[in-house]
C-alpha cells in the first residue's frame, strides 16, 4: 500500500477499517446506537452476537504438535496426527495448538532482551518462551532478625562508609551493598516496630 493509497479523512479510515474487520464494522455499529434512542430488535443483536462469536471465538487450528514431557530441547515439537492429540496424555506426550491468527503478546510481559538474555526473566533469547514470567525471588532470611536492630546501624553505616582500602573494587562494592541493604531493612523494621 502506498501513501497515496492511505484514507485521509476520519470517515475514511472508519469505512477502510469495517472493511478490513467484521468485528470492527459491528463495534462501530453498536458505538453509533443513541443511549436515548429506543430499544435495538433483537435480529439485529442476534446478528452482532453472531459476528462476534464467529470471529473471536473460532479460531481454526493450523497445526497440532506433540513433545515427550521429558523433552525440553530447543526443536523438540513434532508435528502431531489425530492418534497422537487424541492419546497423547495416556503416551506422556505434551500436545500444542497452532493457530492461524496468533493471540497478541500482552505489553508487560514482552521479554526485554539484552545481550541475548532476558533482563526480567533471565531466559536466554533462543529458550525464551512467548511471555516474560519471571521467577518469584526468594525471600532474604535476613528481613527477620531476633534482636534489636539499633544495635546494628551505627556499625553497619561505618562499614558502608569506611570501606578497607586492601580490598578490590569488587569486594568493597559487595559489601557496601549487603551493609546498604541491612541499613535499608533494619531503618524499615525500627519504623514498623515503633509504630503505636
Amino acid at each position: 500500500m502506498s501513501a497515496a493509497q492511505f484514507p485521509i479523512g476520519p470517515a475514511a479510515v472508519a469505512d477502510a477499517t469495517k472493511a478490513s474487520s467484521p468485528v470492527a464494522a459491528v463495534v462501530s455499529a453498536m458505538r453509533r446506537i443513541d443511549p436515548a434512542g429506543g430499544p435495538v430488535a433483537a435480529d439485529q443483536v442476534r446478528a452482532w452476537a453472531d459476528t462476534l462469536m464467529a470471529e473471536l471465538y473460532s479460531a481454526h487450528v493450523a497445526r497440532w504438535e506433540y513433545r515427550h514431557a521429558d523433552d525440553f530441547a530447543p526443536g523438540c515439537w513434532v508435528e502431531a496426527n489425530a492418534e497422537q492429540v487424541y492419546y497423547g496424555p495416556q503416551r506422556g506426550l505434551v500436545i500444542r495448538a497452532l493457530f492461524d491468527k496468533p493471540r497478541v503478546p500482552q505489553p508487560e510481559k514482552e521479554h526485554v532482551f539484552k545481550n541475548r538474555t532476558c533482563t526480567r526473566c533471565g531466559a536466554p533469547e533462543y529458550w525464551a518462551g512467548p511471555d516474560c514470567m519471571p521467577t518469584a525471588q526468594p525471600v532474604d532470611p535476613r528481613t527477620r532478625l531476633p534482636f534489636d536492630p539499633r544495635w546494628l546501624v551505627q556499625p553497619l553505616q561505618w562499614l558502608r562508609d569506611a570501606g578497607p582500602f586492601a580490598l578490590n573494587r569488587f569486594d568493597r562494592e559487595h559489601r557496601a551493598k549487603q551493609a546498604s541493604f541491612l541499613l535499608e531493612k533494619l531503618q524499615a523494621h525500627i519504623t514498623e516496630c515503633e509504630k503505636p
